[in-house]
């Protein structure tokens, strides 16, 4: 397509995707005005476009005029590090808690999880294991694929997206819920370190949920690296 070549020059150069998008749609409409000229000064069809698009300039020359004002540069070109680096495990909680948050509302609406409260209905147990099930299973793959697209989207190199996935990985955050005999339950979110010891006892304990968690979380990194070594 028309400038592709040149929207990859200035998504590598750090320039963020809606300065690239609307520089392109200028120059669409410039490209068509100078294609308009060239017809009417009486050159037809194909030769007017390749005069029009010469007239315009290469892609060198139009990145050239666009790298140079460093203030259309995107923050995770101008700094990757704090992006991957610091931004993954808040991203992560918040998410966490839009599956948790209401589940906990719900329980101390109901008093179904102040300590000494009896047992809550089967419903509401059933709806905790299933949410939190959901959560383990959903947060880090989908907090793991929203920084690879951010990396895809403006040609980052590969160790910024893989760092904030061992990031994800490493932090281990896993909610838990459970309801024993003689009223007694819980429901929480927590996250540390995979080299703790209780990271390692839920890890155990819960060997497939957590095996298909790491798995779900690689896979978004996996997929950006065999999609680059194709191209």
């Amino acid at each position: 397509m028309l400038f592709n070549n040149l929207a990859e020059i200035l998504l590598k150069g750090g320039i963020a995707p809606h300065h690239v998008r609307r520089y392109l749609a200028e120059l669409r409409e410039h490209l068509e005005d100078l294609t308009a000229g060239q017809r009417a000064a009486g050159f037809d069809g194909e030769d007017a476009a390749i005069r029009a698009r010469a007239l315009l300039g290469s892609d060198e020359e139009l990145a050239a005029a666009m790298l140079e004002q460093k203030q259309f540069r995107s923050w995770t070109a101008r700094a990757p590090w704090a992006v991957f680096l610091l931004l993954p495990l808040f991203v992560a909680i918040a998410a966490s808690m839009l599956f948790i948050g209401p589940l906990v509302l719900l329980g101390k609406h109901y008093n179904f999880l102040q300590m000494g409260a009896p047992p809550p209905p089967l419903w509401f147990q059933t709806l905790a294991i299933n949410v939190v099930a959901a959560a383990n299973l959903a947060v880090m793959p989908l907090v793991a694929a929203l920084f690879v697209a951010i990396a895809a989207r403006q040609r980052l190199k590969l160790v910024w997206p893989l760092a904030a996935t061992l990031l994800l990985l490493a932090a281990f955050i896993h909610s838990d819920v459970s309801f024993l005999p003689h009223h007694k339950g819980h429901l929480m979110l927590g996250f540390g370190s995979i080299f703790m010891p209780s990271a390692w006892k839920t890890t155990v304990e819960h060997w497939p949920l957590v095996s298909a968690q790491y798995l779900l979380t690689l896979l978004p990194v996996l997929w950006l690296y065999r999609a680059r070594q194709r191209v």
